[in-house]
């Protein structure tokens, strides 16, 4: 016990409260923004995929890819070439950005990722009070189920590289403003 010490993590709520929401050009759009790297971990081909089945039932939905592209140049480039050949509009890849100049205009936000630990980008998206869609992976589960603390969901856990749950998280999110809200 005497050599183990807990690091919290954790981020500014303060700084991350009373954001700018949608530009009127925007209202048009249900935004879902991913805050990540665009490497192969945090599997943004499977979230392209799942967005281009959403978009389908849900034609207003834009997809917001806000984070570097140029850790994984190869796997970038991949992800620009899927989105082509899969002829899907309204997906924007921001590359490195402020997210406080964009979580205030997102309805809710989605981390496909394969691995993590507790990821920062979900306690970002509740302190600017967005629900969030996350994979079962590191700390997600509880992040988005609480721990019995009464307040109930604050998103959708879906299961590692499953399109169709992915894709109707998105669509049940975005054709439910109320639930987001109460998210």
């Amino acid at each position: 016990a005497e050599k183990i010490r807990v690091t919290p993590n954790g981020i500014n709520v303060e700084a991350l409260a009373g954001l700018p929401g949608k530009t009127e050009e925007e209202q048009q759009f249900i935004n879902a923004g991913a805050v990540l790297r665009v490497t192969p971990i945090k599997d943004v081909k499977t979230m392209i995929q799942a967005f281009a089945f959403a978009k389908k039932s849900v034609p207003k939905l834009k997809l917001w890819i806000m984070g570097p592209t140029d850790e994984d140049e190869k796997y970038a480039q991949e992800c620009f070439d899927l989105v082509d050949s899969l002829g899907v509009s309204d997906i924007e890849f921001t590359g490195r950005v402020n997210v406080k100049e964009y979580l205030g205009r997102m309805d809710f936000t989605i981390l496909t990722s394969i691995s993590e630990g507790q990821p920062l980008t979900i306690l970002e998206s509740y302190a600017a009070h967005k629900p969030t869609i996350a994979t079962d992976v590191g700390n997600c589960r509880e992040l988005i189920y609480g721990n019995d603390d009464g307040f109930g969901a604050a998103g959708i856990l879906t299961h590692i590289m499953n399109l169709e749950e992915i894709a109707q998280a998105m669509i049940d999110l975005a054709i439910d403003p109320e639930g987001r809200e109460q998210m």
